[in-house]
């Protein structure tokens, strides 16, 4: 399977010792019923030896205990391996994600990742440990049986083998058709599991426009799908189980029928004695479970093999943005003086931003404005290098941003998205974030409850707080469900920055509080402010007369730019969305 093998070579020496284990257990196994035959022949003779029966009992307990023993490291082995393994992937997997641009997150469901991480590792975890277990033995007890059978007698080991070949034609077949049902089994399944997880990240949305019905129905019609799939799934995994056990009770019915020809010609059973005899039928009830098996086998490898494809994908997904060769790993800070280079990005064919050209001085408060659309965003995109520009460029410091290392860059950055998000843990988690936490005694980490309780203030969202029963300890829910729309806000801006970063952006971060509160906050921020370069975007005129220069966007190009009263004095779009405020608020007043 193509990028397993860096797996598989950290672990051959448990193979390798499960191989050599399942190896002897196998032999164990097979020299049973060679005991019992010699036995029951010493039982038919003219004088059977008490001694002899002692030895052979003896002889069969060892073999038992001994292939007991065996089966019982081989399993506990591969079991570890497959586990490790399974740990590896997923630690990997994780990993890349992690490293995985935005453009990624926008093509891939949540709910499909989630399936590959759980479902696919699953499968290959199966594949890895019980699938190679009962491969690796099925494959050692068929040959070493059918090699007892051949040295009884070579016309009826023959025979059996005669149906091999129609057993592996009818595997493959089963296995091309079982691979492509359950790629579509799987694929399903991420549709069901992307749908459950929108409706459980979107329940206000859902339960505001009451329509749990309809996602109800269309739930029940994604798991009615999904059951069709699975039932023509079984049934073919069904037809190959039934296939093998129909051919190999056929082979019996030969075997006896050939062997017992010659009871009326002397009593021997095909040329040979009884106890012979009873030993190739031993033998033959022996080999049934592992050809039945073979069809579980192909079933839990061919499972295993698309769910590793599917994870592989992940592993192997190319990420357009990452450090290059053009890196400088020298650069270890950064101060905060951004410019942006006649700057151009297209996307999807559309020229979102256009021809943009700035330079904002270390320490200075930068508020970009515009229309909806308008560009706002995206502009803080190139800078935090969620996106690369498709023509100029983009500096800090006077670094070109590809040279500057990725986790340098972001980690100079304190960003308050237009829709903060939120981890289901506590108040101090949340603010704290960001922070390297200081490590108990115990080995736990505990935030810096110090800084946390200064950015709290900062965001203007301590006084909130005191008013919860566990204050910082309060669990806020999943995507900080129990907290108000402001106080949502309030906790992302904390979190930003409680990290003191050199840069800053706050994209439409107090757009859910009042102007009261707006004003609180922005006092409370005039301390950060001064010593690190801001970037404030909004509509809001009371939050952008705060910043040092204004930018106003208009379809992807700079409109107007200049002070807050060098844009009124103007007399543009900026004094005209100044007037339109000014006169939203004179009739809430009035109202």
């Amino acid at each position: 399977m193509t990028g397993f093998s860096p797996y598989a070579r950290r672990h051959l020496w448990q193979w390798a010792v499960s191989f050599f284990s399942a190896l002897l257990a196998a032999r164990c196994t097979v020299f049973i019923p060679r005991v019992i035959g010699s036995a029951i022949d010493e039982l038919g003779g003219p004088k059977p030896q008490g001694g002899h029966l002692l030895r052979y009992a003896a002889e069969i307990i060892a073999a038992a205990l001994g292939s007991a023993v065996l089966y019982l490291v081989m399993r506990w082995v591969a079991g570890t391996a497959s586990r490790e393994i399974s740990y590896e992937v997923r630690r990997d997997i994780f990993a890349r994600l992690t490293v995985l641009d935005a453009g990624y997150f926008q093509r891939v469901r949540t709910g499909d990742l989630m399936n590959r991480l759980t479902g696919d590792l699953s499968a290959v975890q199966e594949m890895l440990g019980f699938g190679l277990n009962q491969l690796i033995n099925t494959l050692f007890i068929l040959t070493l049986t059918l090699a007892m059978m051949l040295e009884l007698s070579t016309p009826l080991g023959l025979r059996v083998l005669a149906v091999f070949p129609l057993i592996i034609i009818l595997l493959v077949v089963m296995m091309r058709i079982t691979a492509k049902r359950y790629a579509r089994v799987q694929e399903e399944q991420s549709r069901i599991a992307a749908r459950a997880q929108e409706n459980f990240s979107g329940v206000r949305v859902v339960k505001g426009y009451a329509v749990e019905d309809r996602e109800l129905r269309d739930y029940t019609r994604l798991n009615a799908a999904y059951r069709r799939k699975v039932l023509e799934l079984a049934r073919v995994e069904g037809m190959v189980w039934a296939s093998v056990g129909l051919m190999m009770n056929g082979v019996f019915v030969l075997v006896l029928w050939t062997g017992t020809r010659g009871l009326g010609r002397g009593g021997s059973f095909g040329g040979l004695s009884l106890g012979a005899f009873v030993s190739f039928t031993t033998y033959l009830f022996q080999l049934s479970w592992p050809m039945l098996s073979i069809g579980v086998i192909a079933n839990i490898f061919q499972r295993g093999r698309v769910s590793w494809k599917r994870l592989h994908e992940v592993l192997a997904a190319p990420t357009a943005i990452a450090d290059g060769p053009q890196t400088d790993a020298r650069i270890t800070s950064l101060k905060g003086e951004v410019r942006f280079e006649h700057v151009t990005l297209v996307l999807g064919g559309r020229t979102l931003l256009e021809d943009i050209s700035l330079t904002v001085p270390v320490g200075t408060t930068l508020g970009v404005t515009g229309r909806t659309g308008a560009g706002k965003t995206l502009l803080m995109s190139l800078l935090t290098r969620l996106l690369e520009p498709t023509s100029g460029r983009v500096l800090v410091d006077g670094y070109p941003l590809p040279t500057i290392p990725l986790e340098v860059l972001r980690r100079s950055f304190g960003v308050v998205p237009q829709e903060p998000f939120l981890f289901s843990d506590t108040l101090a988690e949340n603010i704290a974030f960001g922070l390297v936490a200081s490590t108990e005694p115990t080995g736990e980490a505990k935030p810096d409850l110090e800084r946390v309780q200064w950015a709290a203030d900062v965001a203007g969202l301590s006084s909130d707080i005191e008013g919860f029963p566990l204050r910082y300890e309060t669990l806020i829910g999943e995507r900080g469900v129990t907290l108000s729309g402001g106080q949502r806000q309030r906790t992302a801006l904390a979190r930003a920055v409680a990290r003191r970063p050199p840069l800053l952006v706050l994209d439409d971060a107090m757009s859910a509080v009042d102007t009261e509160t707006e004003a609180r906050i922005l006092t409370g921020l005039k301390s950060v402010l001064g010593e690190r370069t801001v970037f404030l975007l909004g509509h809001r005129v009371s939050t952008l007369r705060h910043a040092d220069h204004i930018v106003v966007l208009d379809a992807g190009r700079i409109l107007e730019q200049g002070s807050h009263a060098g844009l009124l004095q103007q007399n543009g779009h900026y004094a005209d969305l100044d007037r339109r405020q000014q006169l939203q608020r004179e009739l809430e007043r009035a109202v």
